[in-house]
C-alpha cells in the first residue's frame, strides 16, 4: 500500500512538467534593436526596399529574432547593429521613430537620396560609435542639433541638400577625428564658427550655397590637411584671412558670390598644390599679386566681376597649366603682358571690361588651343593661328584699327562680336570662309567700303549686323542665300541703290532694319513672304513708288 502511494505521488510530479515542456511557449520580446528598426518602418510610407523587415513565423526559434540580414542592415560578430545604409531606398517619412539610443554599436548611418521630411532629432548625438552620418539629398529641415557634437568618433558628416536652417552649432568643433564635412546646400545663416577651426584632420569642407554672412575664420588657417574649401554663393563679408596660405594641401579654393573685399592675400602664393582658385563675383580691390605665379599646378584662375585695380602681373605667364584666365569687368590697367602667350594649355582667356590699354600682344597666337577669347584694343593678325577658337567676343571696349583678314582662318569659329569699337577699314571678304559662324556682330564701329559677296557664304549664319558704320555700295543679293537668317541690321549706313528681290528668300528673318540709308527705288514685293517678319524698318531713304499689297503678309 505504501508502495503504491509512492507510485501515484511521484506521478503527480512528473505529469505537470510533462504538460508544461509541451505547451506553446510565450513568445520572447524583439531585441531593443529589431523593436526600434520595426517601429520606423512602420511610421514610412511603404518603401519595397524594407520588405525583407519583419519578425519571423510564430513557432521559430527566438534566435530568429535578427535584423542582420534584412536589406541594408549589417551587424557585429555579436548580432548587434553596426551599419544602416538605405541610400536612394525611396524612403518618405521623419527620423522622430528611429530610436538612436537603440543602437549602441551604430558605426555608419547613410540614408542620403531620400525623401525623409521633420528635423533631426537631438538624440543622434547618443551614437557615440558613430564614424560616418550621411542626411544628403532630402527635405530635412530645422537647425543641426548641437548633440551632433557629442559624436566624437565621427569621421564623415553630411547634411548636404536639404532645407537645413539656423546657424552651425559651435560643438562641431568637438567632432576631433572629422575628415569630410558637408553642408552646403541648405539655408544655414549666421557666421562659420572659429571652432571649425579646430577639426585638425578635417580633409574637405563645403558650405556653398547657404546664408552664410560675417567673416572667414582665420583659425581656418589651422587646417592643413585640407584639400577643398568651398564657401562660395554665401554673404560672407570681410577680407580673405592671409592665414588662408598656412594650407598647403589645398587643391581647391572657391570664394565666388560673395561679398568680400579688401585684396587677394599675397600669401596664396604658397598654395603650391592649388589647381582651382574661384573669387569672382565679390568686391575685392586691390592688385593682383604677382605670388600668383607661384601657383604652378593652377588649372583655372577666376577673379572676374570685382573692384580689382593695377597691372596684370607678367608672373601669371609662369602658370603652365592654366586652362582659364578670367580677369574680366575690373578696373585692370595697363598692357596685356606678353608673357601670357607663355599658356599654351589656356582655352579660356578673358580680359574685357577693364582699362587695359596698349596693343595685344603677337605671342597671344602663340594660344593653339583658345575657345574663349574676349579682349580689348586692335585685332593682332596672329589671332588667326587660333584654330580651335569657337567664340570670339571683343566687343564693347576700345579697339581701333582693321579687322585682320587672317580671321577668315578661324574655321571653328561660331560666333564672331567686334561691335561697339573704333574699328576702320574694309569688312575682309576672307570672313566668308567662316561655314560654321552664327553671329556676326560688326555694328557701331567705323568700317567702311562694301559688304563683301562672300558673307552669302554662310548658310549658318543667325544674325548680321553691321549697322552704324560707313558702308556704302550696294546691299549684296547674295545676302538672299542666308536663310538660317533671323537678324539683318544694316541701318545707319549709307547704302544706295534698291532693296534686292533676294532677300525675300529668308524665310526664317524675324527682325530687318535698312532705315537711315541711301536706299533708292520701289520696296520688293517678294518681302511679302517673309512671314515670320515683326520688325520692318525702312524710313529715312529715298524709296520711291507705291507700298505692295503683299507687304500686308507680314508675320502671318
Amino acid at each position: 500500500m505504501a508502495i503504491h502511494k509512492s507510485l501515484s505521488l511521484a506521478f503527480l510530479l512528473i505529469l505537470p512538467a510533462f504538460l508544461s515542456s509541451h505547451a506553446t511557449a510565450a513568445p520572447s520580446p524583439p531585441p531593443p534593436e529589431v523593436e526600434s528598426l520595426l517601429k520606423w518602418k512602420a511610421s514610412l510610407s511603404p518603401a519595397q526596399a524594407l520588405h525583407s523587415w519583419s519578425l519571423p513565423a510564430a513557432n521559430a526559434s527566438t534566435n530568429a529574432i535578427s535584423p542582420c540580414k534584412w536589406t541594408g542592415i549589417s551587424c557585429n560578430s555579436l548580432g548587434s547593429v553596426t551599419d544602416i545604409n538605405l541610400p536612394s531606398a525611396g524612403l518618405q517619412g521623419k527620423l522622430d521613430n528611429l530610436s538612436f539610443p537603440s543602437f549602441p554599436n551604430l558605426v555608419r548611418l547613410n540614408l542620403s537620396g531620400n525623401t525623409l521630411t521633420g528635423t533631426i532629432p537631438t538624440h543622434i548625438g547618443t551614437l557615440h560609435k558613430l564614424m560616418s552620418l550621411d542626411l544628403s539629398a532630402n527635405k530635412i529641415s530645422g537647425s543641426i542639433p548641437v548633440e551632433i557634437g557629442n559624436l566624437v568618433n565621427l569621421n564623415e558628416l553630411d547634411l548636404s541638400i536639404n532645407y537645413i536652417d539656423g546657424s552651425i552649432p559651435s560643438t562641431l568643433g568637438n567632432l576631433s577625428k572629422l575628415s569630410i564635412l558637408f553642408l552646403y546646400q541648405n539655408r544655414i545663416s549666421g557666421s562659420i564658427p572659429p571652432h571649425i577651426g579646430n577639426l585638425q584632420d578635417l580633409v574637405q569642407l563645403s558650405l556653398f550655397q547657404n546664408n552664410l554672412t560675417g567673416p572667414i575664420p582665420p583659425a581656418l588657417g589651422n587646417l592643413t590637411m585640407l584639400t577643398i574649401l568651398y564657401l562660395s554663393m554665401n554673404q560672407i563679408s570681410g577680407t580673405i584671412p592671409a592665414e588662408l596660405g598656412y594650407l598647403k594641401n589645398l587643391v581647391e579654393l572657391r570664394l565666388y558670390q560673395n561679398n568680400l573685399t579688401g585684396s587677394v592675400p599675397s600669401s596664396l602664393g604658397n598654395l603650391t598644390k592649388l589647381t582651382v582658385l574661384y573669387l569672382f563675383q565679390n568686391q575685392i580691390s586691390g592688385t593682383i599679386p604677382p605670388e600668383l605665379g607661384n601657383l604652378m599646378s593652377l588649372n583655372k584662375l577666376t577673379l572676374d566681376q570685382n573692384n580689382i585695380t593695377g597691372l596684370i602681373p607678367p608672373a601669371l605667364g609662369n602658370l603652365s597649366m592654366l586652362t582659364i584666365l578670367s580677369l574680366y569687368k575690373n578696373q585692370i590697367s595697363g598692357t596685356i603682358p606678353a608673357e601670357l602667350g607663355n599658356l599654351k594649355n589656356l582655352v579660356d582667356l578673358e580680359l574685357d571690361q577693364n582699362n587695359l590699354t596698349g596693343p595685344i600682344p603677337l605671342a597671344l597666337g602663340n594660344l593653339r588651343n583658345l575657345t574663349l577669347l574676349f579682349l580689348y584694343s586692335s585685332i593682332p593678325s596672329s589671332l588667326g593661328n587660333l584654330t580651335k577658337l569657337t567664340v570670339l567676343y571683343l566687343f564693347q571696349n576700345q579697339i581701333s584699327g582693321t579687322i585682320p583678314p587672317e580671321l577668315g582662318n578661324l574655321m571653328s569659329l561660331n560666333k564672331l562680336t567686334l561691335d561697339q569699337n573704333n574699328l576702320t577699314g574694309l569688312i575682309p571678304p576672307a570672313l566668308g570662309n567662316l561655314s560654321m559662324l552664327t553671329i556676326l556682330s560688326l555694328d557701331k564701329n567705323q568700317i567702311s567700303g562694301t559688304i563683301p559677296a562672300a558673307l552669302g557664304n554662310l548658310e549658318n549664319l543667325v544674325e548680321l549686323t553691321l549697322y552704324q558704320n560707313n558702308l556704302n555700295g550696294q546691299i549684296p543679293p547674295a545676302l538672299g542665300n542666308l536663310s538660317m537668317l533671323t537678324i539683318l541690321y544694316l541701318s545707319k549706313n549709307q547704302f544706295s541703290g534698291t532693296i534686292p528681290m533676294e532677300l525675300g528668300n529668308l524665310k526664317n528673318l524675324v527682325g530687318m532694319s535698312l532705315h537711315t540709308n541711301i536706299l533708292t527705288g520701289p520696296i520688293s514685293p517678294a518681302l511679302g513672304n517673309l512671314s515670320y517678319l515683326t520688325n520692318l524698318y525702312l524710313y529715312t531713304n529715298q524709296i520711291s513708288g507705291s507700298i505692295p499689297t503683299e507687304i500686308g503678309n507680314l508675320g502671318t
